[in-house]
């Protein structure tokens, strides 16, 4: 008998556990070297690739509204310093326990990639 090996098109980084925690401000915020409008297009992008169903976007206020099974989040990009931008996920309902793998595939998706070009 032959086994068919199937290669998993999921990337490494991306983290799946689904278990609601306790989150702090601090874990939602993180500054990357990247003006505000890479960032903003780094974030949807990132949204959108790790499957997450986009509800709004605002991009001259620098804002996504995207849900994630039972939770929804705002992204909102914002200028700090010269040459960065921050982004800040917090949920819609101010209830700070969720799974912290939502937040953490879109920084890291977003670290992985702001320095490529488009």
């Amino acid at each position: 008998s032959s086994s068919l090996a199937v290669e998993s098109t999921t990337p490494m980084y991306r983290n799946t556990v689904m278990v609601p925690q306790n989150i702090q401000l601090a874990q939602c915020i993180k500054t990357f070297n990247v003006g505000f409008e890479k960032l903003f297009v780094l974030t949807e992008t990132a949204i959108n690739y790790n499957g997450y169903d986009i509800n709004e976007i605002q991009s001259k206020g620098g804002y996504i509204v995207f849900s994630v099974n039972q939770y929804k989040f705002l992204a909102t990009v914002y200028t700090f310093g010269a040459n960065n931008a921050n982004l800040k996920i917090t949920p819609c309902n101010d209830i700070y326990t969720f799974p912290t793998m939502i937040i953490t595939n879109i920084f890291k998706y977003i670290g992985i990639n702001q320095y490529k070009k488009f």
